[in-house]
């Protein structure tokens, strides 16, 4: 488990869990010692074990969005924690019942004393969305090294484009992102990579997995 510490603001990091090797993320309150989880994946025992260790019950989870390998975990984490779970009522895939807090593009929603702002960004599917704190965006799969999270469709691609662009990369360069999958990056390092993409002419088809250099 790794500790980023960055003012009041304590991210755990951990992982992988489940068949896709999800990272697992709890965002902290150093000076309440309330707690979130960022998503819920497969293996839960592993999320609850690092908030044991970490002394922190984590009341809420932020859901980036409902697809199964970043939702699996809902109900573990419930039940053992009594979680509340914020999402963008658009995502298809939620459980009923599961949804206690509807989040939409510019909310802020406080874990303690620290405020996590929501941004909506639509593409990898309908309801993404990311939470951002200071220098802290935990984008869920819309973005990663190297490129955007995998569309369903032309017209899926290039609304995910276009929220990256207008609001990711509105961000400050050294915001660090925080994907639901694999290795971090910076808003500013990938907006070099993205500059490759968009110098490039593509054909009108492209989506699925995309790459910023190769594509």
């Amino acid at each position: 488990m790794e500790r980023i510490e960055d003012g009041n603001l304590v991210i755990l990091a951990g992982g992988p869990a489940g068949d896709f090797a999800n990272n697992i993320y709890i965002v902290i309150d150093r000076t309440t010692n309330e707690a979130a989880f960022v998503d819920a994946p497969a293996e839960p025992e592993k999320a609850i074990a690092m908030a044991r260790d970490a002394g922190v019950e984590p009341g809420a989870i932020l859901l980036t969005h409902s697809h199964g390998d970043h939702t699996a975990g809902i109900s573990a984490l419930k039940t053992e924690f009594g979680c509340k779970l914020y999402a963008d009522p658009r995502e298809p895939w939620l459980v009923q019942g599961q949804l206690d807090h509807l989040v939409s593009h510019g909310d802020d929603i406080p874990v303690g004393r620290l405020s996590f702002r929501v941004l909506s960004v639509p593409g990898h599917t309908p309801g993404s969305t990311s939470y951002v704190h200071g220098l802290h965006a935990f984008v869920g799969d819309t973005l990663f090294p190297g490129g955007p999270g995998r569309s369903a469709s032309p017209e899926a691609l290039q609304e995910e484009i276009s929220s990256i662009t207008t609001y990711l990369y509105g961000l400050a360069d050294e915001t660090v992102i925080y994907p639901g999958h694999g290795a971090r990056t910076t808003i500013g390092e990938s907006k070099q990579e993205y500059a490759v993409f968009a110098a490039k002419e593509h054909d009108p088809g492209l989506h699925g997995d995309v790459l910023w250099a190769s594509s």
